[in-house]
Protein backbone atom coordinates (compact mmCIF):
# COMPACT_ATOMS: atom_id res chain seq x y z
CA UNK A 1 0.00 0.00 0.00
CA UNK A 2 2.80 2.37 0.89
CA UNK A 3 4.50 1.59 -2.41
CA UNK A 4 1.30 2.41 -4.34
CA UNK A 5 0.97 5.78 -2.58
CA UNK A 6 4.63 6.56 -3.30
CA UNK A 7 4.08 5.85 -7.01
CA UNK A 8 0.97 8.07 -7.06
CA UNK A 9 2.86 10.94 -5.43
CA UNK A 10 5.71 10.44 -7.89
CA UNK A 11 3.25 10.78 -10.77
CA UNK A 12 1.53 13.83 -9.28
CA UNK A 13 4.71 15.83 -8.67
CA UNK A 14 5.61 16.33 -12.37
CA UNK A 15 1.96 17.21 -13.06
CA UNK A 16 2.04 19.76 -10.25
CA UNK A 17 5.19 21.39 -11.61
CA UNK A 18 3.52 21.51 -15.02
CA UNK A 19 0.52 23.34 -13.58
CA UNK A 20 2.76 25.87 -11.82
CA UNK A 21 4.87 26.40 -14.93
CA UNK A 22 1.86 26.74 -17.24
CA UNK A 23 0.28 29.28 -14.87
CA UNK A 24 3.29 31.55 -14.34
CA UNK A 25 5.43 31.17 -17.46
CA UNK A 26 3.05 32.96 -19.90
CA UNK A 27 2.78 35.98 -17.58
CA UNK A 28 6.51 36.12 -16.86
CA UNK A 29 7.51 35.65 -20.50
CA UNK A 30 5.12 38.37 -21.68
CA UNK A 31 6.74 40.77 -19.18
CA UNK A 32 10.20 39.73 -20.42
CA UNK A 33 9.16 40.33 -24.04
CA UNK A 34 7.98 43.82 -23.12
CA UNK A 35 11.30 44.56 -21.41
CA UNK A 36 13.30 43.21 -24.38
CA UNK A 37 11.29 45.16 -26.95
CA UNK A 38 12.10 48.39 -25.16
CA UNK A 39 15.72 47.43 -24.44
CA UNK A 40 16.36 46.52 -28.09
CA UNK A 41 14.59 49.69 -29.29
CA UNK A 42 12.42 47.52 -31.51
CA UNK A 43 9.74 50.20 -31.39
CA UNK A 44 9.84 53.95 -30.69
CA UNK A 45 10.00 54.93 -27.02
CA UNK A 46 6.66 56.71 -27.35
CA UNK A 47 5.01 53.40 -28.33
CA UNK A 48 5.38 51.92 -24.85
CA UNK A 49 3.82 54.93 -23.17
CA UNK A 50 0.93 54.66 -25.59
CA UNK A 51 0.66 50.93 -24.97
CA UNK A 52 0.36 51.52 -21.24
CA UNK A 53 -2.32 54.15 -21.87
CA UNK A 54 -4.21 51.70 -24.10
CA UNK A 55 -4.04 48.97 -21.47
CA UNK A 56 -4.98 51.28 -18.59
CA UNK A 57 -7.76 53.28 -20.23
CA UNK A 58 -9.30 50.82 -22.70
CA UNK A 59 -8.34 47.14 -22.65
CA UNK A 60 -8.13 46.34 -18.92
CA UNK A 61 -11.31 48.28 -18.06
CA UNK A 62 -13.18 46.39 -20.79
CA UNK A 63 -11.85 43.08 -19.49
CA UNK A 64 -12.74 43.84 -15.86
CA UNK A 65 -16.22 45.07 -16.75
CA UNK A 66 -17.01 41.99 -18.83
CA UNK A 67 -15.57 39.52 -16.30
CA UNK A 68 -17.50 41.06 -13.40
CA UNK A 69 -20.79 41.73 -15.19
CA UNK A 70 -21.15 38.24 -16.65
CA UNK A 71 -20.00 36.31 -13.60
CA UNK A 72 -22.68 33.76 -12.71
CA UNK A 73 -20.81 31.82 -10.03
CA UNK A 74 -21.72 32.03 -6.31
CA UNK A 75 -20.20 35.32 -5.11
CA UNK A 76 -20.03 34.79 -1.34
CA UNK A 77 -16.45 33.52 -1.54
CA UNK A 78 -15.42 36.56 -3.64
CA UNK A 79 -16.64 38.79 -0.81
CA UNK A 80 -14.54 36.80 1.65
CA UNK A 81 -11.48 37.10 -0.57
CA UNK A 82 -11.94 40.90 -0.69
CA UNK A 83 -12.19 41.10 3.10
CA UNK A 84 -9.13 38.89 3.52
CA UNK A 85 -7.08 41.16 1.24
CA UNK A 86 -8.14 44.21 3.21
CA UNK A 87 -7.48 42.64 6.62
CA UNK A 88 -4.08 41.31 5.51
CA UNK A 89 -3.00 44.87 4.73
CA UNK A 90 -2.82 45.92 8.40
CA UNK A 91 -0.10 43.43 9.48
CA UNK A 92 1.87 44.14 6.29
CA UNK A 93 1.68 47.87 6.96
CA UNK A 94 2.77 47.39 10.56
CA UNK A 95 5.78 45.27 9.53
CA UNK A 96 6.71 47.81 6.84
CA UNK A 97 6.49 50.67 9.36
CA UNK A 98 8.67 48.83 11.91
CA UNK A 99 11.30 48.07 9.26
CA UNK A 100 11.16 51.68 8.09
CA UNK A 101 12.03 52.79 11.62
CA UNK A 102 14.70 50.12 12.00
CA UNK A 103 16.39 51.08 8.72
CA UNK A 104 16.01 54.78 9.50
CA UNK A 105 14.56 55.54 6.10
CA UNK A 106 14.83 59.27 5.42
CA UNK A 107 11.53 61.19 5.74
CA UNK A 108 11.35 61.94 2.01
CA UNK A 109 11.35 58.21 1.17
CA UNK A 110 9.05 56.94 3.90
CA UNK A 111 5.78 57.30 2.01
CA UNK A 112 7.12 55.40 -1.00
CA UNK A 113 8.61 52.73 1.29
CA UNK A 114 5.30 52.16 3.11
CA UNK A 115 3.26 52.19 -0.09
CA UNK A 116 5.58 49.64 -1.66
CA UNK A 117 4.95 47.18 1.13
CA UNK A 118 1.16 47.17 0.86
CA UNK A 119 -0.05 48.13 -2.63
CA UNK A 120 -0.36 45.09 -4.89
CA UNK A 121 -0.45 44.98 -8.67
CA UNK A 122 -3.73 43.06 -8.77
CA UNK A 123 -4.85 44.04 -12.26
CA UNK A 124 -1.59 43.79 -14.23
CA UNK A 125 -0.19 40.66 -12.53
CA UNK A 126 -2.80 39.11 -10.23
CA UNK A 127 -5.59 38.75 -12.78
CA UNK A 128 -3.33 37.28 -15.54
CA UNK A 129 -1.79 34.70 -13.18
CA UNK A 130 -5.19 33.69 -11.83
CA UNK A 131 -6.61 33.54 -15.36
CA UNK A 132 -4.04 30.85 -16.21
CA UNK A 133 -3.96 29.10 -12.82
CA UNK A 134 -7.72 29.16 -12.14
CA UNK A 135 -9.46 29.84 -15.47
CA UNK A 136 -12.83 28.77 -14.09
CA UNK A 137 -12.60 31.43 -11.35
CA UNK A 138 -11.34 34.44 -13.33
CA UNK A 139 -14.73 36.15 -13.07
CA UNK A 140 -14.76 35.74 -9.30
CA UNK A 141 -11.20 37.08 -9.18
CA UNK A 142 -12.27 40.29 -10.93
CA UNK A 143 -15.27 40.51 -8.61
CA UNK A 144 -13.07 40.05 -5.53
CA UNK A 145 -10.61 42.66 -6.76
CA UNK A 146 -13.25 45.33 -7.43
CA UNK A 147 -13.54 46.81 -3.90
CA UNK A 148 -9.83 46.34 -3.11
CA UNK A 149 -8.50 48.70 -5.82
CA UNK A 150 -10.23 51.80 -4.32
CA UNK A 151 -9.08 50.71 -0.84
CA UNK A 152 -5.44 50.51 -1.97
CA UNK A 153 -5.68 53.89 -3.69
CA UNK A 154 -7.15 55.73 -0.70
CA UNK A 155 -4.73 54.10 1.76
CA UNK A 156 -1.69 55.01 -0.34
CA UNK A 157 -2.87 58.60 -0.78
CA UNK A 158 -3.00 58.89 3.02
CA UNK A 159 0.44 57.29 3.44
CA UNK A 160 2.07 59.48 0.82
CA UNK A 161 0.37 62.61 2.14
CA UNK A 162 1.69 61.97 5.65
CA UNK A 163 5.32 61.97 4.48
CA UNK A 164 5.18 64.14 1.37
CA UNK A 165 7.51 67.15 1.18
CA UNK A 166 5.40 68.79 -1.50
CA UNK A 167 4.94 72.44 -0.62
CA UNK A 168 1.30 72.36 -1.58
CA UNK A 169 -1.10 72.05 1.33
CA UNK A 170 -2.35 68.68 2.50
CA UNK A 171 -5.82 69.35 1.10
CA UNK A 172 -4.37 70.40 -2.26
CA UNK A 173 -2.25 67.23 -2.50
CA UNK A 174 -5.14 65.00 -1.42
CA UNK A 175 -7.48 66.74 -3.85
CA UNK A 176 -5.20 66.00 -6.81
CA UNK A 177 -4.78 62.38 -5.73
CA UNK A 178 -8.48 61.85 -4.99
CA UNK A 179 -9.44 63.20 -8.41
CA UNK A 180 -7.09 60.62 -9.93
CA UNK A 181 -8.86 57.93 -7.88
CA UNK A 182 -12.33 59.02 -8.94
CA UNK A 183 -11.30 59.13 -12.59
CA UNK A 184 -9.33 55.85 -12.43
CA UNK A 185 -10.71 53.75 -15.33
CA UNK A 186 -10.07 50.47 -13.49
CA UNK A 187 -12.16 51.64 -10.55
CA UNK A 188 -14.89 52.97 -12.84
CA UNK A 189 -14.95 49.67 -14.77
CA UNK A 190 -15.22 47.69 -11.52
CA UNK A 191 -18.09 49.86 -10.26
CA UNK A 192 -19.99 49.63 -13.55
CA UNK A 193 -19.34 45.89 -13.66
CA UNK A 194 -20.74 45.49 -10.15
CA UNK A 195 -23.85 47.49 -11.13
CA UNK A 196 -24.37 45.34 -14.24
CA UNK A 197 -23.76 42.19 -12.18
CA UNK A 198 -26.17 43.19 -9.39
CA UNK A 199 -28.97 44.24 -11.75
CA UNK A 200 -28.30 41.47 -14.29
CA UNK A 201 -27.97 44.05 -17.08
CA UNK A 202 -27.56 42.49 -20.52
CA UNK A 203 -25.74 44.60 -23.10
CA UNK A 204 -26.74 44.69 -26.78
CA UNK A 205 -24.89 41.96 -28.65
CA UNK A 206 -22.79 44.37 -30.73
CA UNK A 207 -21.70 46.34 -27.65
CA UNK A 208 -20.88 43.20 -25.68
CA UNK A 209 -18.81 41.74 -28.53
CA UNK A 210 -16.90 45.02 -28.94
CA UNK A 211 -16.08 45.24 -25.22
CA UNK A 212 -15.14 41.58 -25.20
CA UNK A 213 -12.81 42.09 -28.18
CA UNK A 214 -10.93 44.90 -26.43
CA UNK A 215 -11.03 43.00 -23.15
CA UNK A 216 -9.22 40.03 -24.69
CA UNK A 217 -6.35 42.40 -25.48
CA UNK A 218 -6.20 43.47 -21.82
CA UNK A 219 -3.74 40.85 -20.57
CA UNK A 220 -1.14 41.04 -23.37
CA UNK A 221 -1.13 44.85 -23.53
CA UNK A 222 -0.89 45.18 -19.74
CA UNK A 223 1.95 42.66 -19.44
CA UNK A 224 3.94 44.12 -22.33
CA UNK A 225 3.52 47.61 -20.88
CA UNK A 226 4.58 46.37 -17.44
CA UNK A 227 7.70 44.75 -18.88
CA UNK A 228 8.62 47.91 -20.78
CA UNK A 229 8.36 49.94 -17.56
CA UNK A 230 10.85 47.74 -15.67
CA UNK A 231 14.20 49.46 -16.11
CA UNK A 232 17.04 48.53 -13.76
CA UNK A 233 18.34 52.10 -13.86
CA UNK A 234 15.64 52.87 -11.29
CA UNK A 235 17.19 50.43 -8.80
CA UNK A 236 20.54 52.21 -8.58
CA UNK A 237 21.11 53.70 -5.14
CA UNK A 238 17.94 52.14 -3.71
CA UNK A 239 18.64 48.41 -3.81
CA UNK A 240 18.68 47.57 -0.08
CA UNK A 241 15.74 49.74 0.98
CA UNK A 242 13.70 48.74 -2.09
CA UNK A 243 14.44 45.06 -1.47
CA UNK A 244 13.13 45.23 2.10
CA UNK A 245 9.88 46.91 1.05
CA UNK A 246 9.52 44.48 -1.88
CA UNK A 247 9.99 41.41 0.30
CA UNK A 248 7.39 42.65 2.77
CA UNK A 249 4.98 43.03 -0.15
CA UNK A 250 5.44 39.52 -1.58
CA UNK A 251 6.11 37.55 1.64
CA UNK A 252 4.20 39.03 4.59
CA UNK A 253 0.87 39.18 2.75
CA UNK A 254 0.78 35.49 1.79
CA UNK A 255 1.93 34.41 5.27
CA UNK A 256 -0.77 36.46 6.96
CA UNK A 257 -3.26 35.40 4.29
CA UNK A 258 -2.60 31.72 4.94
CA UNK A 259 -3.55 32.21 8.59
CA UNK A 260 -6.56 34.41 7.75
CA UNK A 261 -7.83 31.94 5.15
CA UNK A 262 -8.34 29.36 7.88
CA UNK A 263 -10.25 31.91 9.98
CA UNK A 264 -12.40 32.95 7.01
CA UNK A 265 -13.03 29.34 6.05
CA UNK A 266 -11.47 29.82 2.62
CA UNK A 267 -10.15 26.70 0.95
CA UNK A 268 -9.47 25.34 -2.51
CA UNK A 269 -9.49 27.80 -5.40
CA UNK A 270 -10.61 30.74 -3.26
CA UNK A 271 -7.66 30.34 -0.90
CA UNK A 272 -5.28 30.02 -3.86
CA UNK A 273 -6.78 33.15 -5.40
CA UNK A 274 -6.40 35.18 -2.21
CA UNK A 275 -2.78 34.10 -1.70
CA UNK A 276 -1.87 34.84 -5.32
CA UNK A 277 -3.33 38.34 -4.98
CA UNK A 278 -1.34 38.84 -1.76
CA UNK A 279 1.88 37.68 -3.46
CA UNK A 280 1.51 40.21 -6.27
CA UNK A 281 4.33 42.73 -6.74
CA UNK A 282 3.92 46.41 -5.99
CA UNK A 283 1.62 48.23 -8.41
CA UNK A 284 3.18 50.22 -11.25
CA UNK A 285 0.74 53.01 -10.41
CA UNK A 286 2.59 53.56 -7.12
CA UNK A 287 5.39 55.24 -9.12
CA UNK A 288 2.93 57.65 -10.75
CA UNK A 289 1.12 58.46 -7.51
CA UNK A 290 4.41 59.01 -5.64
CA UNK A 291 5.40 61.53 -8.32
CA UNK A 292 2.03 63.30 -8.07
CA UNK A 293 2.21 63.46 -4.29
CA UNK A 294 5.77 64.81 -4.09
CA UNK A 295 7.19 61.58 -2.64
CA UNK A 296 10.31 59.60 -3.59
CA UNK A 297 9.37 58.39 -7.07
CA UNK A 298 12.81 56.85 -7.67
CA UNK A 299 12.45 54.56 -4.67
CA UNK A 300 8.88 53.75 -5.74
CA UNK A 301 10.14 52.75 -9.19
CA UNK A 302 12.89 50.58 -7.70
CA UNK A 303 10.34 48.77 -5.52
CA UNK A 304 8.17 48.05 -8.56
CA UNK A 305 11.11 46.50 -10.42
CA UNK A 306 12.43 44.37 -7.55
CA UNK A 307 9.06 43.23 -6.23
CA UNK A 308 8.13 42.02 -9.73
CA UNK A 309 11.27 39.86 -9.80
CA UNK A 310 10.68 38.51 -6.28
CA UNK A 311 6.95 37.86 -6.74
CA UNK A 312 7.13 35.01 -9.26
CA UNK A 313 9.10 32.55 -7.08
CA UNK A 314 6.68 33.26 -4.22
CA UNK A 315 3.69 32.69 -6.51
CA UNK A 316 5.22 29.38 -7.60
CA UNK A 317 5.49 28.31 -3.95
CA UNK A 318 1.89 29.39 -3.34
CA UNK A 319 0.68 27.26 -6.24
CA UNK A 320 2.77 24.31 -5.13
CA UNK A 321 1.46 24.44 -1.55
CA UNK A 322 -2.20 25.07 -2.36
CA UNK A 323 -2.34 22.52 -5.17
CA UNK A 324 -0.58 19.79 -3.19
Amino acid sequence: MTGDWTRVRGMMRPMLWQVVFDSLAPVFLAIVVGALLRRLRFLPESFFGGLNQLAFWVCLPCMLFMEISRCRLPVGAAHDVSLLLVFATAPALLVTWLLMRLLRVVPFSRGAFLQGGVRGNLAYVGIPVIAYALPQASGLAALAMAPVIPFYNVLCVLLLSAYSLNHGGLWQRCRVALISIITNPLIIACVLGLVAFAWRITLPSAVGKTLDMFGKAGLPTALLALGASLTFERVRGHFMVATVSSLVRVLVGPLVGWWLAARFGLAGDMRTMALLFLACPTAVASFVVADQMGADKDLAGAIVVLSTLYAFPVMAVVLMLTAA
